[in-house]
């Protein structure tokens, strides 16, 4: 039977009396006060109601009535947010609900899947809502049917899904696909009749589900029908042009994990540079070796005189032993001349010594480093040279990459020129050769541009302008791009957070860094409106770069105008709010401009 609410009339809520409501005492609180303050009440709740719309009635007269639905939802809800540390005991509360009725289910796995689409973000991580489906259709098997039900109605949508709810339902149906042996109904997929975002869709889930797997197991596991969605093998790329040069394999020999001797592959850049090797200084020596040194070449030469002296003695034998001053003359001159011999410096021998030694050393740095180049590389192509080089020396794991770019910090530095737009220029090859090299496979691309920009190697500037640069579905339009430009975001909003953060903890001790902290918040809100800015603008130049090339990526570039300025909406306001006069483009394209609206309205 369906479940009654009790109604008390005049103990509704509302702001605003009426006049058949019974008279309470006053609050000493107007409507207009509540207004005006920063407390806001809970938005009501929107389920979307894709199952209980479409059942038919099952034993009971007719569907839950709207009060008792609402009533239901909210106290799933309440549920969810108390038990959330705890997946297995949130199914079993929700479970335990004491409701019986028909649309029970239904109306479970219809709140579930609104929860895990909710704008701007959902409250949980995807994989908790995953989860949380896992764990009701384990401990009631009638929901089994219904979950597999509810993604098929939304698949046949997915033309109408927001674009942030599309990529946490298919992370989502990526780790249903795990849970259920890689079995699905694929029918929206596959066929004459499959929309495009349906197969957009498929590749989204795809290249997380590769993540979570790997390549082989997919098209072993999967339909063949879909294995045109499946994203090829992650593997780095081993056909750059820099890879086919010479001087490549030079410098893979010289990048190296364990012993990295970062003076010998700056001596090699420079060498293909034409430059000059930097003169060292002369080295101080201590003041005691140096005093210690005279005295012992002075025992040296002693030890050495008294052999030669010991040596003519036994030539002369018994008859030399006596007082004949020509015996005693040719020993002190066989001395002197052994002293002479003994000394640095003296003689041909020592300077045949060191014109052998040079020689030697040139030999050597010729085989090792190769005769020098005709005409002098650009600092753009050492940078790519050595880059790819560390990349594919990195190439094993991520651990192997940390310790390559840890042991040539001082080349990184050493390479980096001293001008702004200079340095910007390398830190853009940096992130360039990265995408280059990773382009098959979106997860190391994202390790190591985290990586690049965590040592200072790489900038949000270089990054955001690179991603956005990508062309074509595989590139523009990979998870890898997206990730990347929230993840440098995010950054630059948690670091202003924490400026601020610090210059309110100092005004409130009285500190004299105020000031100081002052001018970093001021530095930091500005940095963040560039990056938006510079993120925006991007958008609208590929908005209108793909007028008359893909109509599907303009319709997704679109989108993601709405999705970012949606989701960090309260912290770029004022961008927004003068978008038309700050980013170039948006008052000649009426479509950005109605976004930019939309967004003001928030």
């Amino acid at each position: 039977a369906s479940q009654a609410v009790l109604h008390v009339p005049g103990f509704e809520p509302s702001l605003e009396g009426h006049a058949e409501a019974p008279a309470l005492e006053p609050l000493g609180l107007a409507a207009e006060d509540v207004r005006k303050s920063k407390f806001r009440l809970q938005v009501p709740l929107v389920s979307c109601r894709f199952l209980s719309a479409g059942l038919t009635s099952d034993g009971a007269d007719d569907g839950m009535p709207e009060h008792d639905r609402w009533v239901l939802e909210d106290y799933i809800l309440t549920t969810i947010e108390m038990f959330s540390r705890d997946i297995e005991e949130c199914g079993m509360q929700i479970l335990r609900i004491p409701v019986v009725h028909p649309h029970f289910d239904a109306i479970t796995i219809e709140l579930v899947f609104s929860q895990l689409m909710r704008l701007p973000s959902p409250l949980q991580q995807p994989l908790f809502y995953s989860r949380l489906l896992e764990t009701l259709a384990e401990k009631q098997s009638s929901m089994v049917k219904l979950i597999e039900q509810a993604y098929g109605v939304i698949f046949r949508k997915t033309a109408d899904l927001d674009e942030e709810c599309l990529e946490v339902l298919a992370e989502v149906f990526a780790y249903h696909l795990m849970h259920n042996s890689y079995t699905a109904d694929w029918s929206p997929f596959t066929g004459d009749t499959a929309a495009v975002q349906s197969h957009r869709f498929l590749r989204r889930t795809f290249e997380r589900l590769q993540r979570l797997s790997f390549h082989q197991n997919l098209l072993h596991r999967l339909p063949e029908a879909v294995h045109v969605h499946v994203p090829p093998e992650p593997l780095a790329a081993n056909s750059l042009p820099v890879q086919a040069k010479p001087e490549f394999t030079r410098m893979l020999g010289l990048v190296r994990i364990k012993d990295a001797d970062e003076k010998k592959v700056l001596k090699y850049c420079r060498r293909l540079q034409k430059l000059s090797p930097p003169k060292e200084e002369p080295k101080e020596e201590p003041a005691e070796p140096v005093a210690e040194a005279p005295a012992k070449d002075a025992e040296a030469n002693a030890d050495t005189a008294g052999e030669v002296g010991k040596r003519s003695r036994e030539e002369a034998g018994p008859e030399g032993e006596g007082d004949d001053p020509e015996a005693k003359r040719r020993k002190g001159d066989d001395a002197e001349e052994a002293k002479k011999e003994s000394e640095p410096g003296v003689g041909t021998e020592a300077g045949a010594q060191a014109e052998s030694s040079s020689a030697v050393k040139k030999a050597t740095e010729e085989d090792e480093f190769g005769e020098a180049p005709e005409t002098a590389w650009t600092l753009d192509s050492i940078v790519e040279l050595f880059m790819v080089a560390a990349l594919q020396q990195g190439t094993k794991t991520p651990t192997h990459l940390t310790k390559i770019l840890d042991g040539h910090q001082q080349v990184f530095a050493e390479l980096r020129p001293g001008g702004e737009e200079e340095a910007h220029g390398y830190a853009r090859a940096v992130v360039r050769c990265a995408f280059d090299f990773w382009r098959l496979s979106n997860q190391r691309l994202e390790i190591t541009l985290d990586a690049l920009i965590h040592r200072g190697l790489a900038t949000p500037r270089a990054i955001v302008e690179q991603a956005l640069a990508q062309r074509g579905p595989s590139n523009g339009d990979s998870m890898a791009v997206w990730n990347m430009i929230n993840s440098v975001a995010r950054r630059s909003l948690e670091h202003s957070q924490s400026v601020r953060a610090e210059l309110a903890v100092a005004k409130r001790l009285g500190n004299a860094d105020v000031d100081t902290f002052r001018r970093q918040l001021d530095t930091a809100v500005q940095a963040n409106a560039e990056l938006f800015t510079l993120v925006f603008t991007g958008l609208v130049r590929n908005y209108q770069d793909f007028e008359d090339e893909d109509s599907l990526l303009r319709k997704v570039t679109l989108d993601r105008v709405l999705t970012i300025g949606r989701k960090y909406h309260a912290f770029i306001k004022p961008l927004i709010d003068a978008a038309e006069s700050r980013i170039p483009g948006v008052a000649h394209n009426p479509e950005i401009a109605a976004v930019f609206q939309s967004l003001r309205a928030l």
